[in-house]
């Protein structure tokens, strides 16, 4: 068996999960990759092993969390687990009257419950390694208003951040290190949740005139794993194009 340090990726079947898998790959990682999304997780695992990466896949929901807990818990080579980065969630517009309670439950899930869940099976077998960090990536919707996404993306979003915040503070002594991104507008398969119309008055918006790139978000969680952030703890970085500039 390697002995490259591993990380847990969720989300990782395209955009920003497929995105990270592959900059912590470039970092040496060894990978498990968590989606639902059988086919994309698979095309995803074997690009990166043609580069001669050792990956392996757990097919599963993130409401699963007895799945999810044995999948960090259990996974074989948890003794060299030293990075999880959280990135699964869902999207959702319009205004309070258009969300279902399903339609809470299922998003706030997914997000917040769901980083919580792998947040929890990964902290102590870090703790156990000897340290290790997390980034959980949110939303800049998680920190400012919001005219077209839901209130449950919302909320989720900002759950997360507060779920850094004490994680970063709470495990700190363990050397374990939990951290957040808050992306803004990203090339992914998210950008067809949204109107032709919503998306040019967005772009018109971001004072650097473009959408982010998923790799240019990566490369950011990529930072946060490696040492070079070894003094940072609980902090959300913004990834927005300079939104919060204006």
């Amino acid at each position: 068996m390697s002995a490259s340090p591993l990380a847990i990726v969720t989300g990782a079947a395209a955009g920003l999960g497929a995105a990270c898998a592959r900059a912590l790959a470039g970092d040496g990682f060894a990978l498990c990759l968590l989606d639902r999304n059988e086919s994309g997780l698979d095309a995803v695992a074997a690009e990166l092993r043609e580069s001669g990466s050792e990956v392996d896949v757990r097919v599963l929901d993130l409401l699963d969390a007895d799945a999810v807990t044995s999948a960090i818990a259990d996974h074989p080579g948890r003794d060299r687990l030293k990075a999880l980065v959280n990135v699964a969630g869902l999207v959702q517009l319009g205004k309070v009257d258009t969300v279902s309670l399903a339609d809470w439950d299922r998003l706030v899930g997914v997000k917040l419950r769901g980083d919580f869940v792998t947040c929890k099976a990964a902290i102590p077998v870090m703790a156990a390694n000897g340290g290790g960090s997390i980034v959980n990536i949110s939303s800049m919707s998680g920190r400012t208003k919001s005219v077209a996404t839901a209130v449950n993306y919302v909320a989720s979003n900002a759950g997360v951040i507060g779920l850094t915040m004490t994680l970063g503070a709470q495990n700190a002594p363990d050397g374990v290190r939990v951290n957040c991104i808050a992306p803004g507008m990203m090339q992914t398969p998210m950008l067809g949740a949204f109107s032709p119309e919503q998306l040019a008055g967005i772009e018109k918006a971001i004072p650097m005139g473009r959408f982010a790139d998923p790799a240019e978000v990566a490369s950011v969680a990529s930072f946060l794993v490696s040492d070079k952030a070894s003094y940072i703890t609980g902090e959300t970085i913004n990834v927005n194009g300079g939104m919060f500039t204006i």
